[in-house]
């Protein structure tokens, strides 16, 4: 594949894509080679981020960046904007401002630049944030259980949802005693989202996927190539992860949980 430059996106979709990238670096995730088929892809799966989820990413950059606390951090305005998705140093510094605000930050402003330290409260949001997470880093998959997919399942799916800090999971990966729709329910409420492949066009995938948008979750859509041209026409308006080798499946996959969920705290 020919690489792209940065230029191609879209003046609206350049800002996603430089703190995309910036959180994975942040994250110490290694970032992608950006190709035509990545970013085509990425414009319609990186979510919009709300004014909350923007502040709650800049008081997490801050806190990976302090050692210990009340440290003072520097932040500059021009550099550093997309450490909270924002689209510019004007949203940046409202983003600071309403952290400072809520009496999660202090902030001492200079030219160009802003001294933030993680307040007592700002780190006791930051631990019920963490709670509330790792109550949820389970991953639904939903796929076919064939035997020539047991591969995909076992190698590429479970290698990628686990680098990316969460815990795989499939309804027949364990045994229970539920009715299995009962249980496929059970376990999509549990989990912090889904990675559907539609490869071989069950139903069931089908179901357990709508079944997690109605709920809010976020599902990543994968099928190999061969089968692009089955796929169900309500299927088509999101983007898939077209893949033909376990590499490129793998190393997509990673980074679309990156992308749009953000890696986990699971090791």
């Amino acid at each position: 594949m020919d690489r792209v430059e940065f230029t191609a996106p879209n003046s609206k979709f350049r800002p996603k894509l430089s703190a995309w990238v910036r959180d994975l670096k942040e994250q110490d995730a290694k970032a992608p080679q950006i190709t035509s088929d990545l970013l085509n892809n990425l414009q319609s799966s990186i979510p919009d981020r709300s004014p909350r989820e923007k502040q709650i990413k800049l008081l997490r950059s801050i806190e990976r960046k302090t050692k210990y606390p009340g440290q003072i951090i520097e932040l500059n305005w021009k550099y550093d904007f997309p450490l909270a998705w924002a689209s510019n140093y004007e949203e940046f510094l409202y983003y600071i401002n309403s952290l400072h605000d809520r009496g999660f930050l202090s902030n001492e402003m200079t030219s160009g630049l802003s001294s933030v330290t993680i307040t007592a409260d700002g780190w006791d949001y930051l631990e019920k944030l963490e709670r509330h997470m790792e109550e949820r880093t389970q991953a639904f998959v939903a796929m076919s259980f064939s035997e020539n997919l047991k591969g995909i399942w076992e190698g590429p799916i479970k290698n990628a949802i686990t680098k990316a800090g969460y815990t795989p999971h499939r309804v027949d990966a364990e045994p229970h005693i539920d009715r299995i729709d009962v249980k496929i329910i059970s376990e999509i409420k549990n989990s912090r989202f889904v990675v559907a492949d539609i490869t071989e066009q069950k139903r069931g995938v089908y179901f357990e996927a709508g079944y997690a948008l109605g709920m809010g979750l976020p599902v990543i859509w994968c099928v190999r190539k061969d089968d692009l041209e089955n796929a169900h026409f309500d299927t088509r308006q999101y983007n898939h992860i077209v893949w033909e080798t376990e590499d490129y499946l793998e190393d997509q996959l990673y980074h679309f949980i990156c992308a749009i969920i953000g890696k986990g705290k699971v090791s």
